[in-house]
């Protein structure tokens, strides 16, 4: 059934970007914070068993299928390896991985090693990888400063699945990891009665400026290439 999904998914190229991370990180907090979903949120060890998908819109307007995950247990007995990898066909098909990791944890770097073994395995170690220091709301207020202020220069994104705080950073950090339909800029010409082009265009990309000559709109955008590329006869 995942692979007939896939497949479909496929016809419509639209990235994928996975959620991993050791079982209790706050994946699915995390995914349901960014997507608005429902999926189980539980300190119980596999309360994710089967990957979901949902679209979330990113700050460039690129559109892009956010996958939760199963989490990741040190040990995984080897009656219970092939159904878990299973469930993570979706790591392996990823363009970009979210590394979600407790910042709070006293075990954070046996943790991490963990999940970088299983991604090892999964032959998904080379993967665009973001670090996400999640649940920096249960830490003292001195060790939450000091994260703050160094995890930029290392790469991660300190942020609070469960308040909200850092998922703008987040999103930000995922546009730029993104390689495929890279963002263009482009400028238009258009006729004010081209109506569904305009509808486009407000909806898909970023408009910086917007002037009128007699009866067209002249554009000045960023966006997706596959978009503007739909839109070539317009330009200018």
């Amino acid at each position: 059934m995942r692979r007939q999904q896939r497949q479909r998914r496929e016809a419509v190229p639209v990235p994928t970007v996975a959620l991993v991370g050791y079982t209790n990180a706050g994946k699915s907090t995390l995914f349901n914070a960014v997507t608005g979903a429902q999926v189980l949120s539980s300190s119980r060890m596999f309360a994710t068993l089967d990957p979901k998908l949902r679209a979330i819109e990113l700050p460039s307007r690129r559109r892009v299928l956010l996958s939760d995950t199963v989490g990741f247990i040190r040990n995984l007995p080897h009656t219970l390896v092939t159904s878990f990898r299973a469930t993570l066909e979706e790591v392996a098909q990823a363009e970009v991985l979210l590394h979600v990791r407790d910042a709070s944890s006293t075990y954070g770097n046996g943790q991490k090693a963990q999940v970088e073994k299983v991604l090892g395995e999964l032959e998904s170690l080379s993967k665009p990888r973001i670090e996400v220091l999640n649940k920096i709301d249960l830490l003292p207020e001195d060790e939450r400063r000091q994260l703050l202020d160094r995890a930029p220069s290392r790469g991660e994104i300190p942020m609070s699945a469960l308040t909200g705080e850092g998922i703008p950073e987040l999103l930000a950090a995922i546009d730029v990891a993104l390689h495929s339909d890279p963002i263009v800029e482009a400028e238009f010409r258009i006729p004010q009665h081209e109506g569904a082009a305009l509808a486009a265009i407000e909806a898909g990309m970023i408009v910086h400026t917007r002037d009128y000559e007699d009866n067209l709109v002249r554009l000045t955008v960023s966006g997706p290439a596959s978009l503007i590329g739909r839109m070539r006869r317009f330009r200018a």
